[in-house]
């Protein structure tokens, strides 16, 4: 076996992998390996809630997010109709908010943390294959820039290539699932009268979600229902336009318009998938190679970041030279990184089946709408702060029965409310319960 000039080797620097690896300590020696370091222009990993912004803090690197003009966001503004209120995260009065960002320039300056580290090696390349000797992974063979092979070994390879990984296959029981698509656009030039909040619409068949990204900026994401991308042929623009300005709050309209006629409109799928890894030495999953959820929620990063502080929590004082030590270290990763993600996971699936229920969406809509607990209580999971699952369950339940009178003058709405709750609720808790590790 060749010897090891890295601890470890981290596939992707994504928000994931970049994040674990500027969060390792300065006497680690990691090699990091991504495809393509130019900045992208995404329309993923653009909203942070206060829960991210925490967990940043922890891991000491809350600076990644200066010099990017994000913006701060305080909360939600939840549409339905004619019908308006916002929900303010109970964190802001502690100092803990959301933000809105541009994925590219906040990947932008990950990438420069690397490149300053010392301790970090950052390379363009593409990753081939994993090297594997007596059912261990002992590292990487990539291709560079020119074309070159290269072989590198590490005592740990984290696979973090992103929502599209190649090499999860080989590490865990992939159960990934388009649930939807999002459709992203640049609205600029908006006039809102909560420009620091993210705006909820939930007046059509699906879901819109509108937030601040950088100054004068705000991205549109509109939901797209379906395992199958939308056609984007003339005819389905313009269709997609009509339904799109039926359901949009007027002073949106104008901006939405411009930007359907000035950029190109940006698709991604939505993914879902169980984190469900198999147990190969010398190799962990992280981020959205081991676990998705639907993104309306915009949980994703505050999961990321959950996952390395668990991982970083298990490694320390691990010498990487002691096989035994360093794999039971990966074990505890894996046994206890749902506790940290498991309400992220739960809420954002469950919440978008709830939005494709016209009853259960009035239902959700009224309850939030009461204020005080029935608004904050909720929202402090969304967040990532509150970490409760039976707080996340009483909430979701009381949703669908917070009228009990309704059980004797309306019974059949109200049967059909708690069954349909059960239905949406009950699959993603069966799910969540599976262990990481299998």
């Amino acid at each position: 076996m060749n010897a090891s000039e890295f601890d470890i080797i981290v596939i992707g620097a994504g928000v994931a992998g970049g994040v674990f690896a500027a969060s390792q300590p300065a006497s680690t020696r990691i090699l990091v390996i991504e495809r393509d370091l130019t900045e992208p222009d995404r329309i993923i990993g653009e909203l942070m809630q206060p829960g991210g912004i925490q967990a940043l803090e922890q891991l000491k690197l809350r600076h990644l997010l200066e010099g990017i003009d994000a913006q701060e966001v305080n909360g939600y503004n939840l549409i339905k109709g004619n019908d308006r209120f916002t929900i303010e995260y109970d964190e802001v009065q502690k100092g803990i908010k959301g933000i809105g960002l541009r994925n590219g320039k906040f990947l932008t300056n990950i990438r420069k943390e690397l490149q300053q580290r010392e301790n970090i090696t950052l390379v363009q390349g593409n990753v081939i294959r994993m090297l594997e000797h007596n059912d261990t992974i002992t590292g990487v063979v990539y291709t560079q820039e020119d074309g070159t092979t290269v072989s590198q070994h590490a005592k740990l390879t984290i696979v973090c290539d992103g929502p599209m990984s190649i090499l999860r296959e080989k590490l865990s029981k992939v159960n990934k699932k388009v649930t939807s698509h999002f459709m992203g656009l640049v609205l600029k030039d908006l006039e809102l009268e909560f420009p620091s909040y993210g705006h909820m619409i939930v007046s059509g068949a699906f879901p819109i979600l509108v937030y601040p990204i950088h100054t004068n900026a705000y991205r549109i994401l509109i939901d797209y229902p379906g395992g199958k991308a939308p056609k984007m042929g003339k005819e389905s623009m313009e269709k997609l336009k009509e339904e799109v300005i039926k359901i949009l709050p007027e002073e949106m309209i104008a901006s939405f318009l411009k930007a359907m006629d000035e950029e190109p409109l940006k698709v991604m799928p939505n993914h879902s998938m169980k984190g469900q890894a198999f147990r190969k030495k010398g190799a962990a999953l992280l981020g959205d190679s081991l676990n998705m959820r639907h993104p309306l929620t915009g949980g994703g990063m505050t999961a990321s970041f959950s996952d390395i502080l668990c991982l970083n929590d298990k490694l320390t004082g691990v010498d990487f030279q002691n096989e035994k030590n360093l794999e039971q270290a990966i074990h505890e990763y894996y046994k206890n990184r749902g506790r940290g993600v498991e309400t992220i996971n739960i809420l954002a699936n469950a919440l978008y089946e709830v939005f494709t229920d016209d009853e259960l969406k009035e239902a959700c809509f009224e309850y939030l709408q009461k204020g005080g607990e029935q608004a904050i209580g909720p929202l402090s999971i969304l967040s990532g702060i509150n970490k409760s699952k039976p707080f996340l369950l009483k909430h979701f339940f009381k949703v669908a029965m917070q009228h009990p009178i309704h059980f004797i003058t309306k019974p059949a709405k109200q049967f059909r409310l708690y069954k349909n709750a059960t239905r949406i609720i009950r699959p993603i808790l069966k799910e969540e319960e599976v262990p990481a590790m299998i």
